[in-house]
């Protein structure tokens, strides 16, 4: 979610300079405002990064906690097979 939020303001942030760009005069106009675009998109880019990053820290951290209870499990359902051939309780 955070995600699709940061492409969709990626995009407005787009459509906002490239209008602006239009609007500029001259070849040293069009060159600042193809420059500050370039700057805009570059940081707005990094920052969607950074939150796909973190996100996809967050799903391998919860990835790993459930292969530790599921691993777990089976083991404790290893033990249990194993006394229950030998006649244990």
């Amino acid at each position: 979610m955070q995600l699709r939020r940061g492409i969709v303001a990626c995009a407005t942030l787009m459509a906002f300079l490239t209008a602006s760009i239009g609007g500029a005069k001259g070849e040293d106009g069009i060159k600042e405002g193809a420059r500050n675009a370039g700057r805009a998109v570059g940081s707005a880019t990094r920052d969607v990064w950074e939150g796909a990053k973190k996100t996809g820290k967050e799903i391998g951290h919860g990835a790993t906690k459930a292969a530790k209870a599921v691993g777990g499990a089976a083991k404790e359902g290893a033990h249990e097979l194993k006394r229950a051939f030998k006649g244990e309780k």
